[in-house]
């Protein structure tokens, strides 16, 4: 199959999607430079069970306390998957950034979930959403602190046959001078005078 044939296809039938740049059969993953186009810092962690790691409804926000009255405990949420009850087991966020990057010939989005995340960030989901309940435009700085950094990511294919975008594999800055962006914050938030 010639390059300009499959993507002539893909524009003809939107419900083909490429893996980016190049046509790729056995759907392995696939390695390239991009550039970060925009974040979106509404939604950048998800709630597990600590013990196994399985998706989690968010609490209610009169929940949050750790030693809330047995009333409200009906509201904290219970994993299905081992039996216990995130109040007492724990519970833990995980990133999932939704970001746009560009690459040489498109602009794409993608999802990076966790390990890949830590990469950028340099801190885990539950230390980044601690900072952002003290600084509340926290999360909308760290997608401006990313836009415009270069990165070499490899994508794959979506593991759920229902997932959207492209899933980011892995991920590493190559700009010389990068710092995490939990870094980024601490200083922007110490040169406004917040702790």
């Amino acid at each position: 199959m010639n390059p300009e044939s499959y993507n002539n296809n893909s524009q003809t039938n939107p419900r083909k999607r490429p893996l980016v740049e190049e046509p790729n059969n056995d759907k392995q993953p696939i390695t390239l430079n991009s550039m970060v186009v925009a974040i979106d810092h509404n939604n950048l962690f998800y709630t597990v069970c600590s013990i196994c790691e399985k998706n989690l409804p968010e609490p209610s926000p009169n929940t949050h306390i750790p030693n809330s009255s047995s009333s409200s405990s009906s509201s904290i949420p219970f994993c299905k998957k081992c039996n216990f009850n995130s109040a007492s087991s724990g519970s833990k966020r995980l990133f999932r950034v939704l970001m746009s990057i560009a690459t040489e010939k498109r602009v794409v989005v993608v999802i990076m979930f966790d390990r890949a995340a830590r990469v950028l960030f340099g801190c885990s989901a539950d230390e980044v959403f601690d900072f952002a309940k003290t600084h509340p435009f926290a999360a909308a700085s760290a997608g401006n602190a990313l836009e415009g950094e270069m990165l070499k990511i490899t994508l794959s294919q979506p593991k759920n046959g229902n997932a959207r975008h492209l899933r980011v594999v892995s991920v590493f800055p190559l700009r010389t001078g990068f710092q995490p962006v939990i870094e980024t914050l601490r200083e922007l938030y110490r040169a406004r005078g917040g702790s």
